[in-house]
């Protein structure tokens, strides 16, 4: 993010985070659109985890007429997830999910791409053994950097390599 006129910030690379999403996920099992509570049900397993290490998550859906989803910080620290009736996907998960690591502000950042890749790794189970969800992270990587965007550097702790509980998608 940075800040034009007025003090008003601008999240850069926003455009091109979702310009690299339909690229690497359209198509795919991540933007399948589910129910509300199955896509809660997969935040709630991952924030419950072994791994989180950010903030606490709560997930509601966003109003009815709502077109987007979104990730907020509370006073507390914690952060609530707002899921659009039409954004009800496991990519949408992941992203909001990026958002609650990055922590606020990070907007579309570097520090936001290497916490969604992280995400995504996590929340398709990644598994060496299973090339798929191996290529949604490999995917979505490739199209970050396609899209002239920079990977940041964690400043968490890595996700395991391979789960050994399965997250049901």
């Amino acid at each position: 993010s940075t800040i034009v006129g007025s003090g008003v910030m601008r999240d850069c690379g926003r455009t091109e985070v979702y310009a690299a999403e339909a690229a690497a996920f359209d198509g795919t099992d991540l933007e399948l659109v589910r129910s509300f509570d199955e896509v809660s049900s997969l935040i709630a397993a991952i924030v419950q985890g072994p791994w989180w290490p950010g903030t606490q998550v709560q997930v509601i859906a966003a109003r009815r007429n709502a077109v987007s989803s979104s990730a907020r910080e509370r006073a507390d620290a914690s952060t609530v997830i707002r899921l659009a009736a039409d954004q009800t996907t496991i990519a949408t998960a992941a992203h909001e999910l990026a958002h609650a690591l990055a922590g606020p502000g990070a907007g579309h950042s570097p520090t936001f791409l290497a916490a969604y890749l992280d995400v995504v790794a996590v929340v398709t189970n990644l598994d060496s053994r299973d090339r798929r969800h191996r290529l949604h992270v490999d995917q979505l990587r490739d199209a970050l950097v396609a899209a002239g965007l920079v990977v940041g550097t964690r400043t968490w702790p890595a996700p395991p390599e391979a789960s050994g509980t399965a997250i049901a998608l």
